[in-house]
């Protein structure tokens, strides 16, 4: 997958670089299309396919393939634009803060399930030169479009029906390609994130409390940053440009945005590790921010220990322990502790390779699994419930046919309202230079 983003990117670059001359350092941009009084430039569009791309992991097998891909981004754009215009011109429709980082968080997690690991998946946003901070930042104005065009539209089509005879006619011109519904499986668990020791958070503290001393006295803070900071963060001595509040978590963004320019933070915990920030420009609601981060790796005495304990409690709970009580007594994950560890309802073919590996074959109720390590800790998986793989019958399924057919119709007065919206709307496009 890797190779394959790598080597249309190449070609992207090459297929947008309008106007420019092979060996030129800069590239001029140009724009592809006029959407009343809206562009889309090369950049922008080079972007949303670079995205779409990481999104969909889609390969090409010729140019043409890659020339009908982009064609389809652009009439999308377009489209977008189309609903950006209305919607806009309602005042009755706005979006939170919270809401586009949550669907920030949504997308990027979209975005990693193609990969068959995190590792591969932070390796393919390396060979794009992109971090996952990165990544949020090129989707926050899409995000915050696509909620705004959804909302749009959600209050302009929230009336749409469907009777039963159009549910039945829909059932009857589609049945056979609707695919089956797939084996699924609804799930809870146990996370015990891998902890350092207390004496190895005390001596990255400790170096951390040091380090900034030595910033106060005079050291350079990039220079530091470069030769202490870990995981990658001292490339560029810690410089991360110029960031808003909702680009970083919240025990970052309180510490950074109490700074005034020239100003050196505390010692800051987050989940990251020990972080020092140094505020070095303001512009409107962002700030420009460099920081060192020394991160708290836990010790394989550590990873034993955690291990040892989520084995005994797979023991306890073969032997009857209540698995939500143990989960709410033990669980790290905010998030499903409270209601007992149940994660919900997924598609065993959509479960991450750690989860799909065990659960093969796991079609018993009650049944218990683990421990499994993934990248967020050690889990302790306990299936809820199973449902084999069936084919929709009109009587069985009435409800989920009848969903599918209101969209089905939905989509169908979406695009009569694009083809209404273009007939009012001054609509250019230029792909080629």
């Amino acid at each position: 997958m890797r190779a394959s983003i790598k080597a249309w990117m190449l070609f992207a670059l090459t297929l947008f670089a309008a106007g420019t001359v092979y060996g030129e350092r800069e590239t001029i941009d140009r724009i592809v299309a006029v959407v009343g009084d809206q562009v889309v430039l090369t950049s922008e569009l080079a972007s949303q396919i670079q995205l779409a791309m990481l999104q969909s992991g889609r390969q090409f097998r010729s140019e043409e393939e890659v020339l009908r891909f982009q064609e389809q981004v652009l009439e999308q754009m377009i489209s977008d634009r189309l609903f950006l215009l209305a919607a806009r011109e309602d005042t009755s429709i706005s979006v939170r803060s919270e809401e586009i980082e949550a669907g920030l968080e949504d997308q990027v997690a979209r975005i990693g399930g193609n990969f068959d690991s995190y590792d591969e998946f932070m390796d393919a946003l390396a060979a794009e030169g992109l971090t996952v901070r990165e990544l949020k930042k090129k989707y926050r104005p899409d995000v915050e479009n696509q909620i705004l065009k959804q909302r749009f539209i959600q209050s302009k089509l929230y009336t749409v029906s469907v009777s039963r005879q159009e549910v039945v006619e829909f059932f009857n011109q589609f049945q056979d390609s609707i695919p089956a519904q797939p084996e699924a499986v609804k799930l809870a668990h146990i996370l015990m994130q891998i902890q350092p020791a207390p004496e190895v958070e005390d001596s990255v503290r400790q170096l951390a409390t040091e380090l900034r001393q030595r910033i106060l006295d005079g050291a350079d803070f990039a220079v530091i940053s470069s030769q202490y900071s870990s995981s990658g963060a001292g490339v560029g001595g810690g410089d991360l440009g110029y960031v808003s509040r909702n680009d970083v978590v919240p025990e970052f963004s309180r510490a950074a945005f109490n700074l005034s320019v020239g100003d050196i933070s505390g010692v800051i915990r987050t989940q990251f590790g020990y972080h020092v920030i140094k505020c070095e420009g303001k512009r409107d609601d962002r700030l420009r921010l460099r920081h060192l981060l020394l991160a708290v790796p836990p010790s394989a005495d550590d990873t034993t220990a955690t291990y040892a304990l989520a084995d005994s409690l797979v023991g306890a709970a073969r032997d009857g322990e209540d698995f939500a009580i143990m989960a709410k007594t033990w669980s790290t994950d905010d998030d499903t502790r409270a209601k007992g560890g149940e994660l919900g309802w997924f598609a065993t073919q959509q479960l991450p390779p750690a989860f799909a590996e065990a659960a093969a074959g796991w079609d018993h109720p009650g049944e218990i699994k683990g421990p499994i390590t993934t990248q967020y800790g050690i889990h302790i998986l306990r299936l809820l419930d199973h449902q084999a793989e069936k084919s929709f019958t009109i009587d069985e399924d009435f409800d989920r046919i009848k969903e599918l057919a209101r969209q089905d119709k939905t989509g169908k007065m979406i695009d009569d309202w694009i083809e209404k919206l273009k007939e009012k709307t001054y609509i250019k496009t230029s792909l080629n230079p």
